[in-house]
């Protein structure tokens, strides 16, 4: 089960369809709804430790150019990311047509892009505008995804996966007519269930891609993690879909099996920590026959390092065993943070007013300051505390093992 505080925001369906479709290249997001509705996600936005960029359409000479914010003055409002038709009583009346009409023309001719989604808050999709047809009339040839319902009170987990389940569905939909045969060379994989909302999300992508690599596996793809729309479509040569999260990645996962036979394998746990990390890519490795030789090696050395700096702090301090801590995210984080502190650390999981560890996104951790609770708080997802990461920095694979040790460990003796 979920472990979030009631008190505290947290994000729902419409925010994960939006991130979704934000975790594209290249793409963008039209919401339709009130400016309330937009705020919180475009704020957040200025979190994400990767952007997508907009750029002016491309001139004669083919050149890119960035787009400069004080022109994004109409449903941008001089923010980066997730435009908006900032609807009133009169467009609940009488259509939001008029107003997605003149957004979509603007976007048009002011920037570049590959994909486009428009979302429809809770009210907007009540009202019933044919809006997947007028953004083709308007548009032309360009992408369309039309998200319609996003399901107010359902979870930021149910809102991403239903975003990428149509993202295949819509944009991929040529290539599951007739998916090509797959290309030569070594194994490739699809990672489903990644999320830009993640905090480390550049890090998280950056170690699965070495630690693959350590196995002779590539990376085809990851759906909605950075994945551009050449990628998008190449989706079906890979070997292997590898759910990471369940809650977020099993549908797609479900339909490319049915589409174009793709098998899949669904993490048990996220590889956090070091026992996660080398059963997930042992397993992987044993479907595709490929070896984890090099990445368990890895694992036994950099095993050896954290124990040499766990037992010192231990020593000195008696900590980090008996710990309290507490984890608030979805159930996969819940779930995998949990083991990987409980078993290899010797902490004991808590609720957020007995730990002295919280993992959680920065509205908890907020909260419990305002309280004058006496905590480390750490980072797992989005909004941060803003905090600004100039190197990629994960908790997934060995290297996201030993960040997580050292905030662990460093946390700890802040509070002493």
């Amino acid at each position: 089960m979920t472990e979030r505080s009631l008190k505290s925001i947290s994000p729902d369906s419409i925010t994960g369809m939006i991130f979704a479709v934000e975790g594209m290249k290249n793409a963008i997001v039209l919401l339709n709804g009130p400016m309330g509705c937009r705020f919180y996600h475009s704020t957040t936005s200025q979190f994400l430790s990767i952007r997508p960029l907009l750029y002016l359409p491309a001139g004669e000479n083919g050149e890119r150019v960035r787009v400069d914010y004080n022109y994004l003055n109409d449903w941008f409002f001089r923010q980066e990311r997730v435009p908006c038709t900032y609807l009133d009583g009169y467009d609940y009346v009488y259509s939001t047509k008029d107003k997605v009409s003149r957004a979509l023309e603007f976007i048009r001719d002011s920037i570049d892009f590959d994909i486009i989604a428009i979302v429809n808050s809770p009210g907007a999709a009540l009202i019933g505008d044919n809006l997947l047809e007028l953004a083709r009339e308007k548009l032309g040839g360009c992408r369309v995804v039309m998200l319609e319902s996003s399901g107010y009170s359902t979870s930021f987990e149910a809102g991403y996966e239903a975003a990428a389940l149509e993202l295949l569905r819509q944009v991929g939909a040529p290539m599951w007519t007739a998916p090509g045969p797959r290309r030569e060379g070594p194994p490739r994989v699809n990672l489903l269930g990644l999320s830009i909302w993640q905090r480390y999300f550049e890090g998280d992508l950056k170690e699965l891609r070495r630690l693959f690599g350590l196995c002779g596996i590539e990376v085809n793809a990851a759906l909605c993690g950075d994945c551009s729309l050449e990628e998008l479509r190449a989706m079906p040569e890979a070997d292997l879909n590898v759910v990471l999260y369940p809650e977020m990645g099993l549908d797609a996962a479900r339909f490319m099996n049915e589409h174009c036979g793709t098998p899949y394998y669904v993490c048990p746990t996220l590889p956090i920590g070091f026992a996660a990390t080398e059963a997930v890519f042992t397993d992987i490795c044993a479907l595709l026959g490929a070896s984890a030789d090099s990445l368990i090696e890895e694992s036994r050395r950099s095993r050896a390092l954290a124990w040499y700096k766990i037992n010192a702090i231990h020593m000195s301090f008696g900590k980090p065993k008996g710990v309290k801590f507490h984890v608030a995210g979805n159930e996969s984080q819940v779930k995998s943070y949990g083991a990987f502190l409980t078993d290899y650390l010797g902490m004991e999981s808590s609720g957020p007013d007995d730990a002295e560890l919280v993992f959680a996104e920065a509205n908890l951790i907020s909260e419990l300051m305002l309280r004058n609770k006496t905590f480390c708080g750490i980072e797992i997802s989005l909004p941060g505390m803003g905090y600004t990461d100039l190197l990629p920095k994960t908790h997934m694979g060995i290297q996201g093992a030993l960040f997580l040790i050292e905030q662990v460990l460093n946390g700890l003796m802040s509070k002493l």
